[in-house]
């Protein structure tokens, strides 16, 4: 083993023991993360026990359980409980060996050699092997498998078997971001046997994670029972789990309120003071990564400008935002999308701290609009801050002369009809960021070509920079690059970041060593429990 894979593989198993470390790491932990908690002290930690049922409330339905085939943030909550991956995220979304023992990385960055641990079970009986492995990538990797996350696994050449506990993976490019990649729910690694044999894992996911799929009712709830096989010896510590589907969120607030379930990480902002002051509950406040933004269409007049985007993201008063439409639980964005809290931060003050009336103005004037123009914004009216901040962002235009209309359609109407064909002037959306890379901030929504990027903005310039950046073999070349990527996506103004949101979580007092992710995953709920 070279010296660089030794290295690679130390910070790995360094990673995994700081992550599995008890519950004075797991204290650690919360403050490495610089999470606000009330009901929460290290010393008030009891020893990890056994039995009872997580009830956990959240308000969209998933789309789907095969790895392959879910594309949304609910679908992920449940795949990464029943499924396993190759490397986990830590609750910094850092990286660490899962279903790997340890891997070694070539001094080219171009091969990836994995040692599986041993004795691992599908919730099935049959054992997990290097083949099993393969026969996943080789299905995400398939012309025809739908899967949403092709980038992820774009750079992969070949998955090969070198022996039953051992997978090569060979690199057409260096990806900088590889490591995390397959800590993403998309790679978990689904039973070869199973599947070629018919199963339908979109039915019925089986897996090698903490939780075995029990039954999922629609608009209902999911159930999981534990692994009691599952190779991280006595965990979970929950006999089972519950997802219960609230769409309604002021009913999600009250299940949480009343004790109706023990947890929940989607909690509205405008009940957030309620639920603070809730004696039974501890509630977490974190800055996540959910970042939100206006969308102008590029190929559009006078949206086409660089100079009107600018200005129309100068106009903006994201303070406003932050209190009207999220009730002071975000952060306004100031420069690039990268949160500060993410080594790709750029360290960039673009956005004042209130609308910049006089500069936008300007701007408009340069472009040959002194006087404003007409225009409409066409917000999904099933997610309430966007149309929260809707009139807000109309008056902020309005104060530049720039006359906006707001429209609204409900999902799946607005995915179909606006989003999908490119057919608005403006709109608004959120990036919940996966995986925590910064490659995963921002290549799906700034690269030309890619499915998020419905506002067909970017440059050959700007690909480029994305590209070297992704491929880079140093954090620092990286960090160096990222920053350029951000400072010239404000310069053309491709999307208008807004805010990020914060991660607003409230659960029972009784549960304890849970460890918040900054993704919004919930895998770290396996190492949690109930106290008496």
């Amino acid at each position: 083993m070279s010296k660089r894979e030794n290295d690679q593989s130390n910070f790995a198993n360094l990673n995994r023991r700081h992550f599995l470390g008890g519950t004075a790491t797991t204290a650690l932990m919360v403050a490495s993360l610089g999470v606000a908690v009330d009901g929460f002290t290290s010393s008030a930690l009891s020893a990890p026990k056994r039995g009872g049922v997580l009830k956990a409330a959240f308000a969209a339905d998933p789309a789907g359980f095969d790895p392959v085939r879910g594309p949304s943030g609910m679908s992920h909550v449940v795949i990464e409980q029943v499924y396993s991956t190759l490397m986990a995220l830590d609750a910094d979304a850092k990286p660490y060996p899962e279903l790997a023992e340890s891997f070694q990385m070539s001094d080219d960055g171009l091969q990836y050699t994995f040692k599986l641990r041993s004795g691992v079970k599908f919730h099935n009986g049959d054992e997990l092997t290097a083949e099993d492995v393969k026969f996943s990538f080789d299905r995400l990797r398939a012309k025809d498998s739908g899967y949403s996350y092709t980038a992820q696994v774009e750079t992969i050449d070949s998955v090969d078997v070198v022996d039953k506990l051992t997978v090569k993976f060979k690199l057409s490019k260096v990806t900088g971001p590889f490591l995390v990649y397959m800590a993403f729910p998309g790679s978990s690694i689904v039973p070869k046997k199973l599947v070629e044999s018919g199963h339908d894992l979109n039915a019925k996911p089986i897996g090698s994670g903490p939780f075995k799929f029990v039954s999922y009712e629609p608009r209902s709830a999911i159930k999981f029972e534990r692994n009691e096989n599952y190779f991280q010896e006595g965990k979970p510590f929950f006999d089972a789990m519950e997802y219960r589907i609230i769409p309604d969120i002021t009913a999600l607030t009250n299940a949480v309120a009343s004790g109706e379930v023990n947890f929940s990480n989607e909690i509205p902002a405008k009940d957030w003071a309620s639920i603070k002051a809730n004696p039974a509950l501890a509630t977490q406040t974190l800055e996540g990564s959910r970042y939100y933004w206006v969308i102008p269409n590029n190929t559009k007049k006078p949206l086409d400008n660089p100079k009107v985007r600018q200005a129309i993201g100068l106009a903006v008063d994201r303070s406003a935002i932050v209190a009207g439409a999220f009730f002071g639980q975000a952060t306004a964005i100031r420069g690039g999308v990268i949160p500060k809290w993410n080594w790709g931060y750029a360290d960039i003050n673009y956005f004042g701290e209130k609308s910049e009336v006089a500069k936008a103005k300007a701007l408009l004037a340069e472009a040959g609009f002194p006087n404003g123009f007409e225009t409409s914004i066409t917000m999904a009216s099933s997610f309430p801050p966007m149309m929260a901040m809707a009139p807000i962002i109309q008056a902020n235009l309005a104060a530049i002369g720039i006359k906006a209309k707001i429209d609204s359609m409900e999902v799946p109407r607005y995915w179909d009809e606006i989003w999908g064909p490119s057919k608005f002037d403006m709109t608004a959306m959120y990036w919940l960021s996966p995986l925590a890379d910064p490659d995963d901030f921002v290549t799906n929504n700034y690269k030309r070509g890619m499915a998020v990027n419905v506002q067909k903005s970017g440059s050959p310039e700007l690909d480029a920079i994305l590209d070297a950046a992704k491929q880079a073999t140093t954090q620092d070349a990286r960090k160096e690059l990222y920053k350029k990527m951000q400072q010239m996506s404000l310069d053309e103004m491709g999307i208008i970041p807004l805010v990020n949101g914060h991660l607003l979580i409230a659960h029972s007092k009784k549960l304890q060593g849970y460890v918040p992710m900054r993704t919004g995953f919930l895998k770290t709920l396996k190492d949690s429990w109930f106290e008496g």
